[in-house]
């Protein structure tokens, strides 16, 4: 009989943690050009997202993650759904992912050796910002805000 109910105690155990883990996971599909991270359509190429920067004004927002990192997991649940960064990212920015684990090359070439880290260049590649490490929404925000004011303010526009 104990036996049976170690047996039982154990398998909730399980599906409890397996549900658990299930609903704080972000999702992140990805296909050969694009990846899609907390809602948002991320372009997996930074030579295309620079050029879409050039063809719109827009500085690129760079976003270093892995599939294996729980802080990369923490900024796509709880920074990147937050209604004032949503909107300023997919208004004001291009967006590019670059999975540390594919990309070494991109990774390299900015210096960046640990996910996640949030990267922000102009359309020339140059940087302008950069935040590493797991940030959340308001501090996020107010360094969308800086970055945004900074480029416009050296490139005309919006």
């Amino acid at each position: 009989m104990k036996t049976r109910k170690a047996l039982t105690i154990l398998v909730l155990i399980f599906v409890v943690s397996f549900l658990y883990l299930t609903i704080h996971s972000s999702v992140v599909l990805s296909d050969k050009n694009y990846a899609y991270i907390s809602d948002y359509k991320w372009d997996k190429n930074l030579d295309n997202g620079l050029a879409i920067a050039k063809e719109e004004n827009k500085p690129v927002f760079i976003y270093f993650w892995a599939v294996w990192c729980q802080y990369c997991e923490k900024f796509e649940t709880r920074t990147l759904p937050d209604e004032r960064v949503k909107q300023m990212l997919e208004n004001d920015f291009i967006l590019v992912a670059v999975d540390l684990d594919d990309d070494r090359a991109t990774s390299q070439r900015y210096g960046v050796s640990y996910p996640p880290h949030e990267l922000f260049v102009d359309e020339n590649g140059q940087i302008i910002n950069r935040v590493g490490g797991y940030v959340d929404a308001d501090y996020f925000y107010n360094v969308l805000q800086m970055v945004k004011a900074d480029y416009y303010s050296n490139h005309g526009g919006q």
